[in-house]
């Protein structure tokens, strides 16, 4: 039976934009902001797992403008319900050509998130591999609630055209629709642990492993404290869920 691939899908009362990786970078770059800026996130199992025990992390995932597919298991979901993603739209692919064509169009980054350090030595890292990207600036994650709006000024006085928050799940998602009113940027969008990567901090999986959709082997491997509870708990469970409850849905 041939799989329907429609615009947009949902897995457990999220609602995922099916686009290609080109469509999503467009949508990224090219956006002008109106009343507010729009918003997007990524959504992997893990999301799925973590709003499943609440519905703040869903509404406020629900609420984004752009909800892109990250990872194999959404495919894997989506395949239970006989729908086809059309492409893994994950931030670490992503990023790379959203830089490029930040590039071309001329818009400014601002990195937002991480331990401090992280942020600017991805920023650095992105500068060299992309000459002529402009960073509007950086900032680490760990700042409280009061200090939110010192962070957002700086933002906002540095020209900033798309911010990217890596705070992780659901701590990114609820602070970026909670402020977003305030962000005079155009596009807003969450990427959880992306800075660790371009960084160096963490290094990247094998593409034969990425393009096989089990890079969080390797995640694992490099992370094992951190991400067991992630990975070899919360990837049983989410299969579970998705043979018995969507299946069950669609048959």
């Amino acid at each position: 039976m041939n799989k329907a691939t429609p615009r947009y899908f949902s897995l457990f009362n999220i609602q995922i934009d099916n686009l290609s990786m080109r469509e999503a970078v467009e949508k990224v770059v090219f956006y002008r902001r109106q009343q507010y800026p729009q918003t997007i996130c990524f959504v992997n199992v893990n999301t799925l797992n973590l709003a499943k025990h609440t519905n703040d992390l869903t509404d406020a995932v629900n609420d984004a403008n752009w909800v892109f597919p990250d990872g194999s298991g959404i495919r894997i979901a989506a395949n239970c319900l006989n729908l086809q993603v059309r492409e893994n739209v994950n931030g670490t692919d992503m990023l790379p050509k959203l830089c490029e064509r930040a590039v071309a169009a001329g818009k400014r980054i601002f990195l937002l998130g991480s331990k401090p350090g992280i942020a600017e030595s991805a920023a650095d890292q992105l500068k060299q591999t992309h000459p002529g990207l402009e960073i509007a600036g950086t900032h680490h994650g760990y700042f409280n609630v009061n200090e939110s709006s010192d962070v957002i000024e700086q933002i906002n006085a540095a020209k900033t055209d798309i911010l990217l928050i890596g705070f992780g799940s659901p701590i990114q998602e609820h602070w970026m629709q909670q402020n977003k009113v305030k962000l005079k940027v155009n596009t807003v969008l969450a990427v959880g642990g992306l800075f660790d990567f371009y960084s160096g901090q963490i290094p990247r999986a094998p593409l034969w492993l990425r393009r096989k959709g089990m890079e969080w082997i390797w995640r694992l491997l490099q992370e094992p404290r951190t991400k067991f509870h992630r990975y070899v708990i919360g990837n049983p469970i989410f299969l579970w869920r998705c043979f018995w409850h969507l299946r069950k849905a669609s048959a």
